[in-house]
C-alpha cells in the first residue's frame, strides 16, 4: 500500500486541475477511462507537492487512486485504479496484458511478468506504457510498466515483458 504523508492535506481540485487531469487520463488510458474520471472529478481529492505545489496524488473514495510521476507528467496506476480500467475495457484490453494462470502467484507478490508468460498482448503496446496485469479470468494481479512491445510480447520466448510496481499480495 502505499503511504501518505501525515503533513499532506487533501484538496478539491481546481476547473483547470480537473480539466488538465481528464485530458491526460483520456489521452494515456483512453476515452472510457477518462469519461469516468470526468463524471467521478468531483468526488475525487488531490494532494500537492509541499515543496512545488504540483499534484503528487490524485485521491479516491479508499485513498490514492492515480500517481502523477513528477519526471515525465504522465500517471503510474494503482491496484484500484486497475481494477477500475479492467472493468471499462471489458471488450478488449488496450492498457492491460493477460498471463498465464501457472505464474499468476508470483505475479501477485510482485515479481515482473516474462514475455514467455504473456497470453494475446495487445500489439498497440509500446514500451514504458503502464499496464496492469490478469490472469485468464480477467483478475487483476498486479500493475506495472511495459519494458518491450505487445509485438514483441507475442514473438519474443525470453526476457521481461512488464516491470511489475505492485501486486495485490506484495
Amino acid at each position: 500500500m502505499i503511504k501518505v504523508s501525515s503533513l499532506s492535506k487533501l484538496e478539491e481540485p481546481s476547473p483547470i486541475d480537473q480539466r488538465m487531469l481528464v485530458a491526460l487520463v483520456r489521452m494515456q488510458f483512453g476515452e472510457p477511462f477518462g469519461a469516468w474520471l470526468e463524471s467521478s472529478i468531483d468526488t475525487m481529492k488531490v494532494e500537492r507537492s509541499m515543496k512545488t505545489g504540483k499534484i503528487k496524488y490524485l485521491h479516491g473514495s479508499n485513498g490514492i487512486f492515480l500517481v502523477l510521476r513528477p519526471t515525465d507528467g504522465f500517471f503510474t496506476l494503482t491496484i484500484d485504479a486497475a481494477i477500475l480500467l479492467n472493468e471499462l475495457e471489458a471488450n478488449a484490453m488496450e492498457n492491460g496484458i493477460t498471463i498465464l494462470t501457472e505464474v499468476a502467484s508470483f505475479i501477485k507478490d510482485g515479481r515482473n511478468v516474462f514475455a514467455k508468460h504473456v497470453v494475446n498482448p495487445n500489439p498497440g503496446i509500446q514500451p514504458l506504457q503502464e499496464l496492469y496485469v490478469c490472469d485468464e479470468e480477467r483478475n487483476v494481479l498486479a500493475v506495472g510498466k511495459a519494458i518491450i512491445s505487445g509485438t514483441e510480447m507475442a514473438t519474443l520466448s525470453r526476457g521481461v515483458a512488464v516491470k511489475t510496481r505492485h501486486g495485490i499480495d506484495a
